[in-house]
């Protein structure tokens, strides 16, 4: 019963995770994040940039959530909330949960994209494991 409720607590931070990381690659796209240093001569490098740091937010709140409410099964809960993340924006055009979503985004994100696709892949993967690193760290300080 208590890996049950791992899994939905996860699959409910999950699709926080996924909302926070859509509005953060919107605001990227409008260039509205880092309007402070939008750069003409850049632009590629900006956008990645402001992924980065919009994707890096939003991962943040997930992160302190599980770490908050699952000490002890955290890096499962992260696990599981990556890849549910990776299926929703794998099935934005299609049923929310249907099992080609993970193949979808790993194709059109790593395989296919370019070198914006490849670093959101990257993000949405690295960041909240990161930030779990660092609140561990901070933790022992």
């Amino acid at each position: 019963m208590n890996f049950i409720k791992l899994v939905l607590f996860s699959l409910c931070i999950s699709i926080g995770y996924y909302a926070l990381t859509i509005l953060a690659i919107g605001q990227s796209a409008a260039g509205n994040l880092l309007w402070w240093l939008n750069s003409s001569q850049y632009p590629t490098a900006m956008h990645l940039a402001q992924n980065f740091v919009g994707i890096g937010l939003a991962a943040l709140i997930p992160t302190f959530v599980v770490r908050s409410y699952e000490p002890a099964r955290q890096w499962i809960a992260i696990t599981i909330m990556i890849v549910a993340t990776m299926f929703l924006h794998g099935n934005s055009h299609y049923m929310p949960w249907d099992p080609m979503g993970i193949v979808r985004f790993v194709n059109n994100t790593l395989f296919y994209g370019d070198i914006g696709a490849k670093a959101l892949f990257f993000y949405i993967l690295l960041l909240p494991i990161l930030w779990l690193l660092l609140l561990k760290r901070m933790a022992r300080i």
